[in-house]
């Protein structure tokens, strides 16, 4: 199954996903992502075999788009809805954006614990002192006295990679970037080989080892234009580095103001500049969100998160017997 909608190929999945189901006995299905709600939802309608269902929504990838084509798609995820037994949205931002749509109800959906589907493993994602943190940069060919922001995840537009070379081209000389991720479309491909170009920045396409980026840099720079969560930025709080992001849906609840983070009005490039060259030039900066950790992992400590959510499907399953 594609990312992107494709009607022949999605029927296709809707049929296969049909069969499948009917030679199955399953006391839970559930299902996620922006068409797999769709396709799944509409394969449990049409079994005979009434399994208890539950969608778990991750975001919405129609936030930006123009108002009739956004409608399509609101009156589509409305279906899925219907069909299935309960809702589960992975930040509470979220899931108001559906209630003040009127696309669910209260009684038919929620949120689970503060949020998040996966949480953050806080043995991995751990603060390091100054020696290792040195040694990181090293290892990796940054600058010991450059202040560093990381950018982790897909690189495209409505990631705000074009907001981030705005910023790039504002704030002064020793603020590097480094870019962690794929490249969605030429576009942004291009954004970021100037500023590798221009010796402003890094780009590395994967890493295992995510976690060491994060230790190593001194801000998480995240202005995605949407997001159902935004796990990356409670990886970042896990490892004691604030993250600036815009102040959207999801981003709302993965950034805490003024403990793990700072949010922004959406598209403020300019703001963003500043504050970032204010905490450059900061010799306490390191020291301003000392709560960022212990509020990440108090909220989504990962096999917390795991259990919640282990506890409500055990729950929908015993309701339907």
């Amino acid at each position: 199954m594609e990312r992107k909608p494709h009607l022949f190929k999605d029927m296709i999945s809707l049929g296969r996903l049909w069969k499948f189901l009917a030679k199955n006995d399953f006391d839970l299905i559930v299902y996620s992502t922006p068409k797999a709600l769709l396709i799944a939802s509409l394969a449990k309608c049409l079994n005979v075999k009434r399994s208890k269902s539950v969608a778990i929504v991750q975001g919405r990838v129609y936030e930006n788009f123009p108002e009739l084509k956004k409608k399509a798609f609101m009156a589509l995820d409305k279906v899925s809805f219907t069909l299935s037994d309960k809702v589960v949205f992975v930040s509470n931002s979220l899931q108001e954006n559906y209630f003040r749509e009127n696309i669910v109800n209260s009684r038919a959906s929620k949120v689970i614990g503060s949020g998040s589907f996966n949480g953050v493993n806080e043995s991995v994602f751990h603060s390091v002192n100054l020696e290792n943190k040195e040694s990181l940069r090293v290892k990796y060919g940054f600058s010991k006295s450059e202040f560093l922001i990381c950018i982790i995840g897909r690189i495209c537009i409505d990631k705000g990679i074009e907001d981030v070379y705005k910023i790039a081209r504002k704030i002064n000389n020793n603020i590097k970037f480094v870019f962690v991720g794929s490249f969605e479309d030429e576009r942004s491909k291009y954004k970021v080989k100037c500023i590798v170009k221009e010796e402003r920045g890094y780009y590395i396409p994967y890493l295992k080892e995510i976690h060491e980026i994060f230790q190593c840099s001194d801000l998480h720079l995240f202005l995605s234009h949407r997001e159902g969560f935004g796990n990356v930025a409670i990886e970042a709080a896990s490892c004691g580095v604030p993250t600036f992001a815009y102040d959207v849906t999801g981003v709302k609840d993965s950034v805490k103001n003024g403990i793990s983070g700072q949010r922004f009005d959406f598209k403020d490039t300019k703001a963003i500049a500043r504050a970032i060259d204010e905490a450059a030039k900061s010799t306490d900066f390191s020291s301003k969100y000392p709560n960022a950790r212990s509020w990440a992992v108090e909220n989504f400590e990962q096999k917390k998160v795991w259990q919640n959510y282990l506890e409500f499907y055990l729950n929908q399953i015993q309701d339907e017997r």
